[in-house]
């Protein structure tokens, strides 16, 4: 038997969808050794889905603060950056965006990570709480 696990994810107007298969289980003749999830894959079917899910969502987010808040100008890209942000689950490796200001507003500095401002504490409030 070969069993495929897949997420879908939608967007909050439903126009496009995201599937992607995060995990594969093959299982020979029942036996009790072999019966259900075990330990190992269900920690990699976590990891999968927690790492999926927070993809999106930075991915999401990263879009949404592509306009520039004052003249809705679409801001240049600089470059990708990765950040670590530890979880109850584990640590993800966050690939986040950095973004230029646009020239309308004066700033401090020429380029920002919204994600990066997003999350300072790098560190859920969960994992903070324990």
């Amino acid at each position: 038997m070969k069993v495929k696990i897949q997420i879908v994810v939608e967007s909050d107007n439903g126009d496009s969808q995201v599937v992607q298969e995060i995990m594969q289980i093959e299982r020979g003749a029942l036996q009790p050794e072999n019966l259900g999830l075990k330990l190992a894959e269900a920690k990699t079917l976590l990891q999968n889905i927690q790492h999926t899910l927070a993809e999106q969502q930075v991915a999401e987010y990263s879009q949404q603060q592509e306009l520039c808040l004052h003249c809705s100008q679409k801001l240049l890209h600089k470059d990708k950056r990765t950040i670590v942000y530890r979880t109850l689950f584990g640590k993800l490796h966050l690939q986040c965006p950095r973004l230029f200001h646009c020239p309308c507003q004066e700033q401090p500095t020429r380029s920002f990570n919204p994600v990066a401002n997003l999350l300072p504490e790098r560190t859920s409030r969960e994992l903070l709480y324990l």
